[in-house]
């Protein structure tokens, strides 16, 4: 018997590939269809990873959730407590001082700096806030558009043109790291100038900033357990083929090779992937998916036991410049309003671009042992009271262009006959919003094409 008889066939309506939340909420969307998902991990959720102890979570992958649309709709929807991050706020700690960034005058006077690094700053600082306000506007305003034109083709290192000071150059690489996991000479300036001019001084800008309760991971587990046995994790995909009647998508799984006939697909992978196991791409498509860089990342995430109140409540995040990790992220910042300031906490370290090339050489239990370290030199009172840190490598986290790169994002938002596509790279700015945004709407556009079909048939 040849390998080819063996291979064992299945047919549905549709099949969607990757099992993050891009293609959950596709699936969700179309669960009214026969629709299979195919996911190369063993977990569903992609991106989204959430550790829980007790009361406490820790995002070890995405951190936050925000933004509008169906991510937002699906967590109302399935009724999950979303904790707000309204009036939390971002800190920057040099020398062993801890100050809010969203204070301009704290950050440049309160902070130990010498008259260079707070030239150096301003300049930074007025390049980055010159920008936003064009950002913000609709992005068919004529204004906003040229400003934005402008933004894609350049590099985000602009903001350091001219400037003297090593600190303020080391800040701006920091915050590059932590927001985006790369190097500000590695992106555009426009996906960079909104990072560091909303996130980091007015968060409260950024529409339902929230933790939601249990962690990122909550949606995604009701999402993956509503759809049950129609998600196959560990079923990697080798190639996906198609016609204009439908698609032939083959995969592996524990029993060996198979293949699904489906009438329409939705690949909801990364870019890399996506080229991988789509050989026939036209090469516009191909362009413009290897056009998407990732962002890398290594984080750690520690659950605490100090009691009553600590210097790191009222921030979301706290900038870490001089450390083994660029920044500190409270997944308790929600949970801290006025009341009674229950005991323990949840803190991820986090280290991006090229200080996460450097790490991922590292084994894990060095990386552990750097970042306790370095969070016990900038939080001392956290001695004895750390349990072990949780480790995660993500050699591929959120998407970013090179000057010019997203003149061709076009092309992905068009579908190649039966074959559509979801992710986050899809939309303005990336994020978990965008990919859940991008999910449905390449849903609502199979189901349309399948409506379509039907008609033409009946006729």
């Amino acid at each position: 018997m040849t390998r080819a008889e063996k291979v064992r066939e299945e047919t549905h309506e549709v099949v969607v590939i990757g099992a993050g939340i891009a293609g959950l909420m596709a699936a969700t969307t179309l669960a009214d269809r026969d629709v299979v998902v195919l996911e190369a991990s063993d977990r569903a959720g992609g991106r989204v990873d959430t550790v829980r102890k007790g009361d406490y979570w820790i995002n070890v992958g995405t951190q936050f959730t925000e933004g509008t649309g169906p991510l937002i709709d699906a967590l109302h929807r399935h009724q999950v407590p979303l904790g707000t991050l309204e009036g939390k706020s971002v800190a920057l700690s040099l020398d062993g001082k801890q100050v809010d960034t969203s204070n301009p005058f704290s950050l440049m006077f309160r902070s130990k700096m010498t008259w260079r690094d707070r030239f150096g700053l301003a300049a930074v600082g007025t390049r980055i806030l010159a920008n936003v306000p064009f950002l913000e506007m609709n992005p068919e305003n004529r204004w906003a558009k040229r400003v934005r034109a402008k933004l894609d083709d350049r590099r985000a290192d602009f903001v350091l043109r001219g400037v003297k000071s090593e600190l303020a150059r080391e800040m701006v690489r920091s915050w590059s790291g932590q927001w985006m996991g790369c190097e500000p000479e590695e992106t555009a300036a426009t996906q960079f100038v909104f990072s560091m001019g909303i996130l980091l001084t007015d968060p409260e800008k950024v529409p339902n900033l929230t933790l939601p309760r249990g962690g990122n991971q909550t949606l995604t587990d009701i999402l993956a357990e509503d759809l049950g046995d129609r998600i196959r994790l560990s079923s990697p995909v080798r190639t996906v083929e198609w016609t204009a009647e439908g698609v032939v998508v083959d995969f592996e799984d524990a029993n060996g090779p198979a293949r699904i006939r489906a009438g329409r697909a939705i690949v909801a992978v990364p870019a890399d992937v996506a080229v991988k196991i789509l050989p026939d791409l036209p090469p516009e498509y191909r362009s413009a998916f290897e056009a998407i860089r990732y962002g890398r990342y290594v984080v750690v995430g520690f659950f605490t036991h100090e009691e009553g109140p600590q210097q790191w409540d009222d921030f979301l995040a706290v900038s870490t410049p001089e450390l083994s990790f660029q920044a500190v992220f409270n997944h308790a910042a929600a949970m801290r309003r006025d009341g009674v300031r229950e005991p323990g906490g949840a803190l991820a370290c986090f280290a991006g671009g090229a200080e996460a090339d450097k790490l991922f050489e590292l084994s894990d239990e060095e990386i552990v042992a750097r970042f306790t370290a370095d969070l016990l030199q900038l939080y001392p009172e956290l001695q004895g009271k750390l349990e072990p840190g949780i480790l995660r490598r993500h050699p591929r986290v959120v998407p970013f262009w090179a000057p010019g790169g997203r003149a061709s994002l076009a092309t992905l938002r068009e579908n190649i006959g039966p074959v559509h596509f979801a992710g986050d790279y899809q939309l303005d700015v990336p994020s978990l919003a965008d990919a859940a945004a991008s999910g449905e709407r390449a849903a609502l556009e199979v189901l349309s094409s399948l409506a379509g079909a039907s008609s033409s048939n009946q006729r």
